[in-house]
């Protein structure tokens, strides 16, 4: 996507646009985030994140963007899958979400299925690295590290850099979920905005703001933030980092398939002995949409194996997978399905010259009508 405008905005700012989205009424509801309150404590655990429901903008008093571009939503929530189960996919209301670039992708394939109203969507997307997950679990082996005095966050080149509340910055050995670090795809490929921190410091107070469409111009203009044009020096920065992102993705991506492609078939199998069905990856796939899983039926009537489990599911699923991890970073026995997944999408590619979540316009070669092109092309 090409932006049509580039500014920076405080991140303080960032609660004006949802709050004007309401205001405005340009959509009925938002899907934000909130971070978690420990029951016990009472505190804040800004290292776990979830989404909200907001319908008012006087309840929106604050966001908690840095922890969102750098954890993502907690455990099996997505921006996708959370619009699909829980707003009824905007069929009937007008909704504002948040997304990641996977999210996005996940958009267009439940589009494609009629299972979301894109049209009554705006959407502000991130542009970033991937997400550390588990963090809030992660953090607290960390010696030398209070997570109380944690007031912000930010992805390093070599890790998590945590801002503390006296202004010191420590970086500490917590990267992005395997996953993201294989991922291309950093750029969303539908959006109204953009949010990115990608070639800023985290000493800064600042993010930058893409406009992708009419209505995020609008929106931008009636929420009336203070803005500025993004200066050269952060752009090229940003323009680099993003760069330098996708080379390294693609090399490890490269790298990871070729090791896997030359794994018996018998060994990948194998692998997938280790899972326990308990329902994770499912439960965590934006675009697993059936309300009623026969996987989930089969495991509860003892009618169906280990393999047979997640191979119905990739038989099911793969030429939708938009790469998104979740199925990977939820998995308790830790299975590679990320490398399943990846795998057979670069198959797709190259037979199919197919890739999932890049256009709506886009026929899914197991469609009908592709089906029936290809048997048109045969005569």
């Amino acid at each position: 996507m090409d932006a049509m405008a580039e500014y920076l905005i405080k991140i303080e700012d960032f609660p004006h646009l949802l709050t004007s989205l309401l205001k405005a009424k340009i959509v009925d509801k938002i899907i934000g985030a909130q971070t978690r309150i420990d029951k016990k404590t009472n505190q804040e655990d800004r290292f776990t994140v979830s989404p909200q429901l907001y319908e008012k903008a006087e309840d929106i008093t604050g966001f908690p963007l840095t922890n969102l571009i750098s954890y993502g939503y907690a455990r099996t929530d997505s921006a996708a899958k959370y619009l699909h189960k829980s707003v009824n996919g905007a069929m009937e209301e007008k909704v504002g979400l948040i997304a990641r670039p996977c999210d996005t992708r996940a958009l267009i394939e439940l589009a494609k299925i009629k299972q979301i109203n894109l049209d009554n969507l705006f959407i502000i997307a991130f542009e970033d690295r991937g997400m550390v997950i588990n963090a809030s679990k992660e953090i607290k082996k960390i010696k030398g590290v209070d997570p109380t005095k944690v007031v912000k966050e930010k992805i390093g080149d070599k890790g998590l850099i945590l801002k503390l509340d006296d202004g010191k910055t420590k970086e500490v050995d917590l990267n992005i979920a395997e996953n993201c670090t294989r991922c291309i795809r950093k750029i969303p490929v539908v959006a109204d905005l953009g949010i990115s921190d990608l070639g800023i410091p985290i000493d800064s107070e600042d993010v930058i703001l893409k406009v992708y469409s009419d209505k995020g111009a609008d929106l931008v203009e009636k929420s009336k933030i203070t803005k500025k044009d993004l200066p050269a020096d952060i752009k090229m920065a940003h323009i680099e980092k993003i760069k330098e992102l996708k080379e390294n993705a693609l090399a490890k991506r490269v790298k990871d398939l070729e090791e896997w492609d030359k794994l018996p078939q018998a060994e990948k199998i194998a692998k997938l002995q280790a899972c326990t069905m308990c329902g994770m990856c499912i439960r965590g796939c934006p675009v697993c949409y059936c309300v009623d899983c026969i996987l989930q039926k089969k495991r509860k009537d003892k009618i169906i194996n280990k393999e047979s489990y997640q191979l119905t599911r990739i038989a099911h699923v793969a030429d939708r997978c938009v790469e998104c991890g979740n199925c990977d970073n939820n998995c308790p026995v830790h299975l590679p399905l990320s490398l399943y997944f990846q795998s057979l999408n670069e198959a797709f590619k190259e037979k199919f010259k197919y890739t999932a979540g890049e256009s709506i316009n886009d026929i899914p070669f197991r469609s009908g009508k592709a089906i029936e092109q290809m048997e048109l092309e045969k005569v």
